[in-house]
C-alpha cells in the first residue's frame, strides 16, 4: 500500500498493483482491508464503487467528501506511484 491516509478512524489508500486501473482508494479499518471503494471521475466527482463492510452512510460521505477535497492530491500521489493516471468513470 501506498499513499495512506486517514479519514475518521478509517485507512485510505492505494494498492502498487492498481495502476491498471482508473485512478481509485480503498478504505479499511484495522485488518478489515478494502471494506469500501471510491473511483475518483474525470470530471471531479468521487463515486463509492462498495462498501463490503457497511460503513455507515454518514461515514462514507465523510469519506467521500473528504477525498473530493483531496482530489488533486490523490491524483499527484497515484501519477508519482504509477508514472500516469486515466479515469475509469
Amino acid at each position: 500500500m501506498t499513499e495512506k491516509f486517514i479519514i475518521k478512524g478509517y485507512e485510505v489508500s492505494f494498492n502498487d498493483h492498481d495502476g491498471g486501473h482508473g485512478v481509485h482508494v480503498h478504505v479499511s479499518q484495522g485488518r478489515n482491508r478494502d471494506i469500501a471503494k471510491f473511483a475518483l471521475a474525470k470530471d471531479g466527482d468521487v463515486v463509492l464503487l462498495h462498501n463490503r463492510g457497511n460503513v455507515p452512510p454518514k461515514v462514507l460521505k465523510k469519506i467521500r467528501n473528504d477525498l473530493a477535497r483531496r482530489y488533486v492530491f490523490i491524483v499527484a500521489a497515484w501519477d508519482r506511484t504509477f508514472g500516469e493516471h486515466h479515469f475509469d468513470r
